[in-house]
């Protein structure tokens, strides 16, 4: 009788440290976060550093995001020869690049991305730059072990809610934030 209750015991204590582990680990770390006011008047965007599905993606959670916001993707294919001649994916945006970019396909704004799936715990850079300075507009980090479409989601909220909170935004402003995925 001892031994019986005692295995259930056990086995009550191994569930809940189970279910501890697993709700620890569906948390997302959201940080790095800074807005500038000027990113809501940027039209048309381009955005780098994806494959094609994963583009796809971070545009809808744009678009989702900004509704009334009047945006247009420029497409791709259009920048690929630009981004080869300058080797931009290999992280090289230099004066001279977005200036092209900005002269020949209209560019306002670049989302340059960076997402890293192979780690335990997948991780999506996004910078967001306007191609006519090179200012920094905003920023932000996503990393928790979710799939690349809930990352995008909660990017770009965490930049809209930045947004919102304050005018007068400081650009190194980290505010880490533990969310738990929906």
């Amino acid at each position: 009788m001892i031994t019986k209750s005692f295995t259930n015991y056990a086995i009550y204590i191994l569930i809940m440290v189970l279910c501890i582990l697993s709700l620890s680990s569906c948390n997302r770390n959201i940080y790095g976060v800074f807005t500038k006011q000027q990113l809501k008047s940027y039209e048309r965007i381009a955005v780098l550093g994806l494959n094609p599905e994963r583009e796809q993606i971070l545009m809808a959670a744009y678009t989702k995001a900004f509704p009334e916001q009047m945006i247009t993707f420029v497409e791709r294919k259009m920048l690929d020869k630009v981004i080869n001649e300058q080797d931009l994916r290999q992280g090289r945006l230099n004066d001279n690049t977005r200036a092209r970019i900005k002269q020949i396909f209209g560019v306002e704004l670049l989302i340059i991305c960076k997402y890293n799936d192979k780690l335990t715990r997948k991780k999506l850079l996004m910078r967001i730059i306007d191609s006519e300075t090179g200012a920094i507009v905003g920023s932000v980090i996503s990393e928790a072990n979710i799939n690349f479409e809930s990352h995008c989601s909660a990017a770009i909220k965490a930049l809209k809610d930045n947004l919102k909170k304050s005018k007068n935004n400081f650009p190194y402003a980290d505010r880490r934030v533990n969310l738990p995925v929906p």
